[in-house]
């Protein structure tokens, strides 16, 4: 089911905002009438963006500073309804604030708290809802929220280390080819017309250079022209699935980088079992929800019989073995975890070691990236300066 947003009003009353679930657009408005309710205005799916919305800019809602509030507030033994209303009360973003009343409103109207994170689309990652489920059926939903908390946070800090440790590195290469682009389209052509004023032949190394200034002045639209168009034949050959799987395919054949792609996916999808095991999510279940959390389609088809295995009766670190997206070392204290009975703690520590290796990966790789541009770029001037000289040269031995 969807949760529909109306402006509405009952007869005598002022009109305001209500969500109701039905399976379509049209049993809402079933549901409407039956309540004796006028509709003023539809507002779209909850939780779903407008399209304007969706192509002009995402939504400001922060799942991750909600679930920051929300867990204290609940294991202080605070009502969710309450604590959603602090929360509401709080927020200084209208669209964080409208957000937060929509839970609310459904809280009211008798929904799961559950289903009404569900309805919101994408705003959430896909084991929360899940989550919070299990923790609303064993009765503890605080131990849940304030997981998912720390899953969120660490997440978060992950992205953050990439995206800071990636600025220095990207900045280095953007003016490298700036330089380089600079060199070779506006300073070569110039030095190469001083020939010509002169009525000189170009020194061998002039003609050299001027290639190469032909080359990259033509690829500065051939290749990104190509580029697209070999990508939208591929897509219409093979179709968008195909295609987005081989491309898939080829991302993890880069050397360095693949293997840290599939790292990255990795913590997530063991950082997910070890949450939902610890809050006694079936295991089965459990299989299935962390499955979702891989993005790599690629990968994700090396985990598509966890479950069927799991049903076969075998233990985890049994229907785990042999698939090659697992680190070495996560099996054998597996299954030590089962033999001791916490396999929730023991996949917790893998996570955080296979996310410190990872970390140490990402600043290796990168360290060696920045001295690699800078040679890169000190070739290239220096080509470019040896080729000059080299031509001056030979205008002096002419004279």
């Amino acid at each position: 089911m969807s949760l529909y947003r109306y402006i509405a009003a009952a007869p005598g009353e002022t009109p305001h905002e209500i969500l109701i679930e039905a399976d379509s657009l049209r049993e809402a408005q079933g549901k409407l009438r039956s309540r004796h309710l006028t509709p003023i205005r539809f507002c779209g799916e909850a939780g779903i963006e407008s399209d304007e919305k969706s192509l002009w800019r995402k939504s400001r809602v922060d799942t991750c500073q909600f679930t920051r509030q929300l867990a204290p507030l609940l294991a202080a033994n605070i009502q969710l309804e309450r604590a959603l209303a602090i929360i509401a009360d709080s927020s200084a973003d209208p669209e964080q604030k409208q957000f937060v009343n929509s839970l609310r409103q459904g809280l009211h109207e008798g929904k799961k708290f559950s289903d009404l994170i569900r309805s919101h689309g994408k705003l959430f990652p896909g084991y929360y809802a899940n989550l919070v489920e299990s923790g609303e059926e064993s009765g503890c939903l605080p131990q849940a929220v304030e997981e998912l908390y720390k899953f969120m946070t660490e997440n978060k800090e992950l992205k953050s280390f990439i995206v800071s440790s990636s600025v220095y590195p990207i900045a280095i290469l953007g003016v490298t080819l700036i330089v380089t682009i600079l060199l070779f389209t506006v300073f070569v052509p110039k030095f190469a017309r001083i020939f010509a004023d002169m009525g000189r032949e170009l020194p061998s190394s002039m003609v050299f250079l001027m290639e190469a200034s032909s080359f990259f002045f033509h690829a500065l639209w051939v290749i990104p022209v190509s580029v697209f168009l070999i990508w939208e034949v591929l897509k219409k050959y093979w179709g968008k699935e195909l295609f987005y799987y081989r491309r898939s395919q080829l991302k993890l054949e880069i050397p360095i980088l693949g293997k840290i792609m599939v790292d990255l996916e990795m913590c997530r999808y063991i950082r997910t079992l070890a949450i939902l095991l610890a809050n006694h999510v079936e295991i089965i279940r459990t299989v299935k929800i962390a499955e979702k959390i891989i993005v790599n389609p690629v990968i994700a088809d090396g985990f598509r019989n966890i479950d069927r295995k799991l049903k076969g009766g075998e233990k985890l670190s049994a229907a785990l073995t042999g698939n090659c997206f697992i680190p070495a070392e996560m099996v054998p204290m597996l299954r030590v975890g089962e033999e001791t009975g916490s396999v929730g703690e023991m996949l917790g520590r893998i996570a955080s070691n296979l996310e410190a290796d990872t970390r140490a990966k990402i600043k290796r790789m990168l360290s060696l990236f920045e001295p690699a541009v800078i040679v890169f770029l000190a070739v290239i001037v220096l080509i470019v300066v040896v080729s000059i000289f080299a031509a001056m040269m030979e205008i002096n031995a002419i004279n």
